[in-house]
């Protein structure tokens, strides 16, 4: 009886073994893969730097533990950029020292110049070649500051460091490739998948009418976020040895067509919340059938598709759909009874109708370019200009300015110092601020450096003198540093404590500085320790005292770019002037995701204006669009004029120039439906489509009036 009852609780056993051990891999497991694999590349590169004879072994080691991550593309792009950016800093290293060896103040001028430029740079784009330039910056530092004295050693510096650094690189890339590999491109498919399904169950719920607008708001940040990381996903995935690389341009026009139907759905949401606000208006009860029918249509019978494959049904329903969806659309209209409240009543169901039928094209081209990742063969699309990161120019000049002030001070102060470890402080002070500029939240990661630096410095000092002092040989003293190290790399795997892992392990290292003839001097210990701390607590005192208010997530910034971003929509060439335009915003809204949860309330405000500008920039881009088409000199000069007072707005926000812009808006509408009476089908449509674009203008200009009315405006 009691083996038919174990034989019985044997299955549930084990199962419950098995869900237990998956778990633990997926959590836990994935992060001492992380922390083995870590080690393996860090100490294979230590005890080949040994090996070789370099003069500096940790550079290895430190080179391994900065661009180690849980991806093997990750470490791979790191480490290609880490090793172009090592190369341009050691060249501008080499020609400074080479112009201005027997000038030591020009010679810290100069290189406070290279650092601001590059850091600058970096911080302006923030995509994956900034990290080249952060090093390209600070590799001229440490490079050059050394051979102030003594110039004939800039060669030897500049080789030897490049020479470390390759071997640290190296290293990483064969380990992490090799032993238990995970790959970039299974999170991009992973990410892809879930922002169909998401954003299809979305629009349902919305059509629906089960979504709050400031839900869908919200839900915009969040995308927004989405968008961006599967743009460093597809960068990073590039380096790998996979289909990803071939799907670049899929993954572009996946970006592109998700954006588009985004906003043209959230400003269809916004334009029936209008029309419901309106007690007597009989458009939603007209309206409310075709959004159930387009709702209808993005799913099979058991929900929405959740593989590329399963997207085929939706694309031919939609297809169907979009076939005979003038006629449905004609027939809800022939209900509309005449007069003049009519009249009113249809423009805005021509308004609603047009972004519902937008929104159908745009859903059909979406999903059309995920059921695409389904072929073996990648789709054939057009190049699309890439979603690119980038910072407000202000923000970015503070950067590189704040970067540059670092070096030029303390260089000038470690000059004349006879403190021969302030060398270190200025390193690590210039180094940081290289580091921070282009990070979202820089003085989060300043004060996790230095936590990280604190917290590491005496187990550092534990290590070296305590352990590593009783050992002889390479095996032991790897077996020393590796549980220090190790509560360093698993700190790193846990997001909110990643600065804090980051920099205890690189001060453990540098700290040890491992070597052929270890020193143990307790004096120099305490002195190199003192000089990092201080260059970290100096990093962090610039933030705070250069332009604090000019980093990256500023809430000014982002708003005053906004209106800029709408300024240039109604000037900057056409031609893929739509995208760029929607990229931007987008990445502005990416960035509001870095604000603390005690900015909520602005940050609400600001993802409003938002999304209102966006709708704004690319109705105004349409109506140029149309203007630049038009064979009539009288409706390019009507619509000209319209896009002028917009701009008027733009550039410069007040009451008075908002509501010149509406009173604008609303003579320039009788002009085109003038037009519209007299144009041929072909060009009527686009007319009519320029029509519902001015009605969209309107409506939402008079929102932000009744917003500033109600002392919710949040234009500066």
């Amino acid at each position: 009886m009691a083996a038919a009852r174990l034989a019985g609780w044997r299955p549930l056993l084990s199962q419950a073994l098995r869900g237990g051990f998956h778990d633990w891999l997926r959590l836990d497991g994935e992060r001492w893969i992380f922390i083995l694999k870590t080690l393996l590349a860090a100490f294979a590169a230590l005890w080949l730097a040994f090996r070789l004879g370099f003069d500096s072994p940790g550079t290895a080691l430190i080179t391994v533990l900065i661009v180690s991550s849980p991806q093997s593309g990750l470490v791979l792009e790191k480490g290609f950029y880490r090793l172009l950016g090592t190369l341009a800093g050691s060249a501008a290293a080499l020609v400074l020292v080479g112009m201005l060896a027997s000038q030591p103040v020009l010679l810290l001028a100069a290189l406070s110049l290279w650092v601001g430029l590059c850091a600058g740079y970096a911080t302006l784009y923030r995509n994956s070649r900034s990290y080249g330039c952060v090093l390209a910056g600070y590799t001229a530092c440490i490079i050059a500051l050394p051979a102030i004295g003594q110039p004939l050693a800039v060669f030897d510096l500049a080789v030897t460091r490049v020479s470390e650094i390759s071997l640290g690189l190296i290293c990483s890339a064969v380990v992490y490739d090799i032993v238990f590999p995970r790959y970039q491109a299974d999170q991009v498919i992973s990410t892809v998948r879930g922002r169909y399904l998401r954003f299809t169950l979305l629009c349902q719920d919305a059509l629906a009418q089960k979504l709050h607008a400031r839900d869908l708001e919200q839900a915009q940040l969040k995308f927004a976020a989405d968008i961006a990381a599967l743009e460093a996903g597809r960068a990073t995935a590039f380096f790998e040895a996979g289909h990803v690389r071939s799907r670049s341009n899929q993954l572009h026009a996946f970006n592109a067509t998700f954006m588009a139907a985004l906003t043209t759905f959230h400003t269809l949401h916004r334009q029936m919340e209008r029309l419901r606000r309106d007690a007597d208006s009989p458009l939603p009860g007209l309206l409310l059938p075709l959004f159930a029918e387009v709702a209808a249509m993005l799913s099979e019978a058991d929900g929405p598709a959740r593989t590329a494959a399963e997207a085929k049904g939706t694309v031919a329903q939609l297809g169907r759909l979009r076939a005979g969806w003038p006629r449905r659309v004609a027939a809800a209209r022939e209900q509309l009874r005449q007069g003049e409240e009519a009249e009113r009543w249809r423009i805005d169901f021509d308004t609603a109708t047009e972004l519902l039928t937008r929104f159908i094209e745009e859903m059909h081209a979406f999903a059309s370019v995920y059921h695409g990742f389904a072929s073996k063969t990648p789709q054939q699309i057009s190049a699309l200009a890439a979603y690119t990161p980038g910072t407000p120019l202000p923000v970015a000049v503070a950067g590189g300015l704040r970067a540059a002030l670092t070096l030029g001070a303390l260089s000038v102060a470690w000059y004349w110092l006879a403190w021969p470890s302030a060398l270190e402080a200025v390193l690590l002070a210039t180094v940081l601020c290289c580091l921070a500029a282009s990070s979202p939240r820089p003085v989060l990661m300043v004060k996790q450096f230095l936590t990280g630096f604190a917290l590491g410095t005496p187990l550092a000092y534990a290590c070296m003198f305590w352990v590593l002092s009783q050992t002889d040989g390479f095996p032991l003293l790897a077996a020393g540093m590796l549980p220090f190290l190790a509560l360093g790399c698993y700190l790193k795997c846990l997001p909110k404590y990643a600065g804090v892992g980051a920099g205890m392990t690189i001060v453990l290292a540098h700290a040890i500085s491992p070597q052929n003839h270890m020193n143990y001097d307790v004096v120099s210990f305490l002195n190199g320790s003192i000089a990092r701390i201080l260059g970290l607590a100096l990093s962090a005192a610039f933030f705070q005292l250069v332009l604090p208010e000019h980093t990256m997530g500023s809430p000014r910034h982002i708003a005053a770019a906004l209106w800029r971003e709408a300024r240039r929509a109604c000037d900057a060439k056409l031609p893929h002037l739509k995208q760029r335009y929607e990229n931007r915003i987008r990445d502005l809204l990416n960035q509001l995701n870095t604000l603390s949860p005690a900015q909520a309330e602005l940050k609400q405000a600001i993802t409003s204006q938002a999304i209102t500008l966006l709708e704004l920039g690319l109705a105004v881009i349409n109506l140029r669009a149309l203007t630049a088409e038009s064979p009539s000199a009288q409706l390019r000069a009507d619509l000209e004029h319209a896009v002028t007072q917009l701009a008027r707005y733009f550039a410069a926000p007040s009451p008075e120039r908002l509501q010149q812009a509406i009173a604008t808006m609303r003579a320039t509408g009788p002009t085109l439906r003038v037009h519209l009476a007299l144009a041929e089908p072909e060009r009527a449509a686009r007319i009519q489509r320029a029509l519902a674009d001015l009605h969209l203008i309107h409506t939402s200009l008079l929102d932000v009036a009744e917003a500033a009315a109600q002392g919710t405006d949040h234009d500066s």
